[in-house]
């Protein structure tokens, strides 16, 4: 069901697809402690098992969609019924537009839905570092007193973003000069420095006859009318606003224009908000689409995917050859082609902490894989333990941005105490040093259409794992099992098979262990519960980065591997930022291993050689020292070095390091 609050298995539950704006349509409490439903994105899929088959619903209708897997009926008084619980699903109004999809296994259903809507096209590189945001961030000054923190820190971090108070008077397209006295020269001067700027566009223009691009879009005729045919008119920051309407064509034209002409001022991406539409207390009835033709219902839901759709296409204008990266608040069926989600405004607790897991997995088979949660929480002031907790459980997720909202206290990873600093800037490099493995995931996306975050049941359908939300798979090799109660002393985990396999390295245990064993971990500050499949190949970036300055072509790649089994994958680099790839600027090598009773065998084949060469060694986990290893048939030369994940340190066999 997309982004639901609900939980996440979702049998007997009652819920509609609107999006809404949660912060203004609900009360404090029941976002900070209860669950909002509907939120800011609707995507009517439901997942079913049913038997052996697993069956896909897919109701693609831009009105508020339903949907009832059950849900019991209270009011029911002795004698009136026995009550009989009917999964049924339908509209307000529209076509009944519906999907069916069906197959033997979860992954390739999953795959199935993502291609009927549309696969997450290869994002920059960068889109998959770490983002610094927070509202109040308005100047130059203020950005580059952040990137000399971080640089000064050895953090990596790609994305510095800009809220509202950036612009002039809240005119979205515009500067404020006090903020920013040279704007191409102070915006490029950090992306050289590996900081690329992101400003926030909100839909709404200020109704102000001065201000260009509401005079434009009025003269033009695109804004959305009321039924009496006048301009509709909502409150929010600007003031007074108008909204195009993104239901025309030649709105979304429009809008892609001013994208366009304000890309050039070097900006890396957009982040769009206030899309749900968020329209403050005007009612959203009288807002119509079509120049008043369609009612608000039919456009509701798909005015961010408009909005998206143009921002792109702006982005696409601006830098013909460059792979535009946009984050919206609210969205649609398809957006993943346009855009990624965040899954908005939450809070600094360990309610909405753990709620983020069930959040983005159910978002990520839903046809959103590019999605992740403001870490450690927008509102209200975060621990030090939940910076720490929420960092060490989103670390890998497929975005990750730290957010904070106004007036609140900094969180910006070394605003704690000096524990919490290292700890959070040493899951932020491991992230980084993992980036080859995340890249290949996102290329595996747009290829195929698994997703990176992968519920337990993608992998296991054992029932113990049909409502599991408290772990995770990111891709096929890397199992998290994170804390979610600060509280907790310690946790069990219940390992399930993988996709190759039913056998798993335990990094704090630094063992082998069997799927369907129960360990046990201490909770403490530096360390999370992380596996590995065994047999995997996981390509990593070499050493501890200190910097975004990756080097996809400079490689350790980890072998996870014990007697009797082997392995395959295909490992690809290209530049990361432009559409080279398509034209076969890509490097691929494909890396066989096994191990038998004669030692490890590894085959390292060249399938293209767009991109350059690979410099690559391998790292071995687990075998001991006496063991053989051949690389092409040839014996390789070892020696004994070193790996920190997840806060354990690992001693591994290393060969010396080749060409490929």
């Amino acid at each position: 069901m997309g982004e639901k609050n609900i939980g996440f298995e979702l049998s007997q539950k009652r819920t509609q697809f609107w999006n809404t704006d949660v912060f203004a349509d609900f009360t404090w409490d029941q976002v900070e402690k209860g669950s909002t439903d509907p939120m800011y994105a609707s995507f009517p899929v439901l997942i079913m098992k049913t038997g052996t088959k697993w069956v896909g619903i897919l109701v693609d209708n831009p009105y508020a969609v339903f949907m009832n897997t059950g849900a019991d009926e209270g009011i029911f008084q002795p004698g009136a019924g026995p009550f009989v619980p009917e999964l049924f699903f339908g509209s307000r109004a529209g076509q009944p537009d519906v999907w069916l999809v069906v197959d033997d296994k979860p992954d390739a259903l999953v795959r199935k839905l993502q291609t009927l809507q549309g696969r997450t096209p290869v994002p920059p590189l960068w889109a998959l570092g770490h983002q610094q945001c927070r509202w109040g961030y308005q100047s130059y000054a203020d950005l580059k007193r952040i990137a000399d923190e971080y640089e000064r820190r050895e953090i990596p971090n790609d994305g510095l973003w800009l809220d509202i108070d950036y612009m002039d008077g809240f005119r979205v397209f515009t500067i404020d000069d006090v903020h920013f006295s040279d704007p191409v020269a102070q915006i490029n001067a950090l992306a050289e420095r590996g900081h690329r700027v992101v400003p926030i566009l909100d839909p709404g223009l200020r109704r102000d006859p001065a201000y260009p691009v509401y005079a434009a879009a009025k003269e033009q005729d695109l804004l959305c009318k009321t039924v009496e045919g006048e301009d509709f008119v909502g409150y929010v920051w600007p003031g007074y606003t108008v909204f195009p309407d993104f239901s025309l064509p030649e709105a979304r034209a429009f809008w892609a224009e001013r994208v366009c002409t304000f890309s050039k001022l070097g900006f890396g991406g957009y982040w769009t908000d206030m899309n749900d539409p968020s329209t403050g207390s005007v009612p959203l009835d009288d807002m119509r689409f079509a120049r008043g033709a369609l009612p608000h219902e039919a456009w509701h839901n798909q005015y961010a995917l408009g909005m998206a759709v143009a921002t792109r296409d702006g982005m696409l204008a601006a830098r013909p050859d460059e792979r535009p990266f946009i984050v919206s608040r609210s969205a649609f069926l398809s957006a993943s082609r346009h855009t990624a989600v965040w899954t908005g405004d939450n809070m600094a607790n360990e309610h909405h902490m753990k709620g983020a897991i069930a959040l983005s997995l159910n978002l990520s088979v839903s046809g959103m894989p590019f999605n992740g949660p403001d870490v450690p929480g927008f509102a209200l002031a975060s621990s030090a333990g939940l910076m720490r907790a929420w960092y060490k459980l989103g670390f890998l997720f497929p975005f990750l941005r730290n957010h904070k909202m106004k007036e609140q206290p900094d969180q910006e990873p070394w605003t704690r105490d000096d524990l919490t600093t290292a700890i959070v800037a040493d899951y932020i490099r491991l992230r980084y040093k993992l980036l080859p493995y995340l890249y290949n995931l996102f290329l595996d996306q747009a290829e195929q259409g698994d997703p990176m975050l992968r519920p337990v049941w993608y992998h296991d359908q054992s029932p113990e794992f049909e409502r599991t939300d408290d772990m995770f798979f990111v891709g096929h090799a890397i199992l998290q099992a994170p804390f979610v109660e600060l509280a907790a002393a310690s946790r069990a985990v219940l390992l399930p098979k993988h996709r190759d396999g039913a056998s798993w390295y335990d990094v704090l245990a630094q063992d082998f262990v069997v799927a369907g064993t129960t360990v046990h971990h201490d909770n403490t500050p530096e360390t999370t519960p992380l596996f590995l499949a065994s047999p995997a190949v996981i390509p990593m970036q070499s050493g501890v980065r200190t910097s975004s300055k990756n080097d996809l072509n400079t490689l350790d790649v980890l072998l996870v591997l014990e007697q009797g089994a082997a392995t395959t994958t295909t490992y690809r680099v290209d530049d990361g930022i432009s559409y080279g790839f398509e034209k076969g600027e890509r490097t691929a090598l494909t890396i066989f291993a096994s191990f038998d009773a004669n030692g490890v065998a590894v085959e390292i084949r060249a399938l293209q050689d767009g991109y350059g060469k690979v410099a690559l060694r391998l790292l071995i986990l687990g075998i001991d020292g006496g063991a053989e290893v051949r690389i092409n048939g040839t014996a390789a030369e070892l020696s004994h070095d070193t790996i920190t994940l997840a806060g354990s340190r690992l001693t591994v066999l290393a060969t010396a390091r080749t060409d490929y």
